[in-house]
């Protein structure tokens, strides 16, 4: 009997053993050591089963991924083409308001050719020559002194006369900027106004008495008078630097006073321009 009390207890001791097992497999930790006592119903022998499952689980998971582009082909070269356009002479000047200053010399003609010889004149000139196009405009003011002619020149002063002139410029685009990129001409004409004094005149011819044509001091006194009349003539630049342009100008200014020949005066002026 007591035998088979003990094979029991074996039995039941290997079972709870096989369920410790599978239970330790589902649990990934360490199970406490079991010690399952047996004993028999009536006093006698006394059996003792120790089970002791250890089970050590350990997941370690290192991913080391290294990405490389290695890009490899032939080398390009790329030109970027720059083309230059030619632009008329006017177009590449100096563009917006400018002030000009200039002297030069002073030719009388016509009316006055006989009665004056050549002298000097200066000039002040402020305009806008707009950015795009060829056409701006200017004021101009001169004073003009020319010498008196021997013959006329007892009893009066030294003659003078100014010239105050609104004009149309027109900067003509005849010179290409590569070609000449520093050169570039214009024209001007407009209306005039004269002042002057101490000009002898030369009359005009009477046709019934055959008199006349002659120079005389204009109303016989040493006042100051006026007349209109227009201008028109033109000149060429040249550029010296940033913003600045030097000038050679020719025109022509006449005037009318009533009862004489057409008065001419041919101012040749040099000067500057700053834009």
């Amino acid at each position: 009997m007591t035998r088979i009390v003990s094979k029991f207890g074996i039995a039941a001791a290997l079972t709870l053993g096989m369920l410790s097992t599978a239970a330790a497999q589902t649990k990934p930790k360490t199970q406490p050591t079991k010690t399952v006592p047996v004993t028999k119903e009536a006093p006698g022998e006394v059996v003792t089963v120790h089970d002791t499952v250890t089970i050590v689980r350990r997941d370690t998971v290192t991913l080391y991924r290294r990405d490389t582009l290695t890009v490899t082909g032939p080398t390009v070269t790329r030109w970027d083409t720059v083309s230059v356009v030619s632009m008329p002479g006017w177009m590449d000047r100096g563009n917006g308001l400018y002030f000009g200053l200039g002297a030069g010399s002073y030719y009388p003609s016509g009316g006055i050719g006989g009665g004056q010889i050549p002298g000097y004149a200066f000039q002040v000139n402020a305009g806008v020559d707009p950015a795009g196009s060829p056409l701006g405009v200017r004021l101009t003011a001169g004073l003009a002194r020319p010498d008196e002619e021997q013959v006329f020149s007892n009893g009066r002063g030294r003659p003078e006369v100014v010239n105050i002139t609104g004009d149309l410029k027109l900067r003509l685009p005849i010179f290409k900027g590569t070609t000449f990129p520093m050169f570039s001409l214009y024209g001007v004409g407009g209306g005039a106004m004269v002042m002057f004094k101490d000009l002898y005149i030369t009359t005009t011819p009477n046709a019934a008495t055959g008199t006349g044509k002659d120079p005389v001091l204009y109303k016989g006194d040493h006042k100051w008078h006026d007349a209109f009349g227009w201008n028109a003539g033109g000149g060429a630049a040249l550029q010296i630097g940033h913003k600045r342009e030097l000038f050679l100008e020719l025109r022509a200014i006449n005037f009318a006073p009533s009862g004489f020949e057409n008065p001419h005066q041919v101012p040749v002026i040099l000067g500057i321009n700053w834009y």
